[in-house]
């Protein structure tokens, strides 16, 4: 577990999940990764931390990532439960990165990889993640968008144990673009996307484009949803649980969780810190890694995302 910036709500909400969880535990298997005076201030013992260098609030950050990201690897630990990160500081500190996504996603050479958020109403999908809504059209093409499908319906089957998934892909425009009337971005990009899915996996249930207003005015049985973009995605997935909402990343050699939320650094240090969706991550990565397939070296050799 990485708590993240170590100025920010994640020592503290490591702290209290530690207290909750393990405080009567002689030896839980858990290594907090980061800045250890903050750590060991919300009771995390000693043993249980791997300290990073001094240096900025961003380094550490990264450090803490980098060196999770070797442990992995080489076999030692299941899964990397994240704290929040801020991405100017993490710049800052020399990793040019967006967040963790990216991050993780290069250091595992892995060329796409895919942001879910995950509660236990929904589980959504995102196309594009971080981008000025300008963009979004622009950054949507066919290939990803099918990988981004294809990434959740192996996630919803290696981890969650669903043999054969249900999946509603959202359109990019008002009412599904309305058969281009309101743009054509369904027909060129997202309709064949789902037709190549499909095709590449038969016993997945791959709908769509549907509206995203109707879609999540209804009740659906879908296993997952994909959405096109940040918002159309998250907020519905917030606004149903946002304590319990949980970000995995699809398409990585071995299982990330993180929290749902950011640093909060004004909050910091004031003892009031939720840390619900940072339990949420860790007993969903609890989860997944018990409903894993396969071990993670065999995942670094096979490299799953396609």
């Amino acid at each position: 577990m990485t708590p993240g910036d170590p100025e920010g709500i994640g020592p503290e909400i490591c702290g209290k999940l530690w207290a909750k969880k393990f405080g009567k535990i002689k030896s839980p298997p858990l290594l907090f990764i980061g800045a250890e005076e903050p750590l060991l201030k919300h009771g995390i013992p000693s043993h249980h931390i791997l300290a990073v260098p001094d240096g900025k609030p961003g380094f550490q950050a990264g450090w803490a990532i980098e060196e999770a990201f070797r442990i992995i690897k080489n076999g030692k630990a299941l899964a990397l439960v994240t704290g929040p990160i801020h991405k100017k500081r993490l710049q800052a500190g020399g990793y040019p990165y967006e967040g963790h996504t990216d991050f993780l996603a290069d250091l595992a050479q892995v060329k796409q990889v895919t942001m879910m958020m995950a509660n236990d109403q929904l589980r959504v999908s995102l196309a594009t993640i971080h981008c000025a809504l300008k963009e979004v059209s622009m950054k949507l093409n066919t290939r990803e968008l099918r990988t981004t499908i294809l990434q959740t319906t192996q996630a919803l089957v290696r981890f969650w144990g669903i043999r054969k998934p249900k999946i509603s892909v959202l359109g990019l425009n008002p009412h599904a673009g309305e058969e281009g009337l309101f743009g054509t971005e369904e027909r060129r990009i997202i309709l064949p996307a789902i037709r190549a899915a499909q095709q590449a996996n038969p016993l997945a249930k791959i709908k769509g484009p549907v509206p995203a207003d109707t879609y999540f005015a209804l009740k659906h049985s879908d296993d997952a949803v994909i959405a096109m973009y940040h918002d159309q995605g998250l907020i519905p997935a917030k606004l149903l649980d946002f304590k319990h909402t949980v970000n995995v990343t699809l398409g990585l050699p071995f299982i990330r969780t993180s929290v749902d939320h950011g640093t909060a650094f004004d909050i910091a240090g004031k003892g009031i810190a939720d840390p619900s969706s940072l339990e949420a991550a860790y007993d969903l990565a609890i989860k997944l890694a018990k409903g894993s397939s396969k071990n993670v070296k065999e995942q670094f050799k096979s490299k799953v995302a396609k």
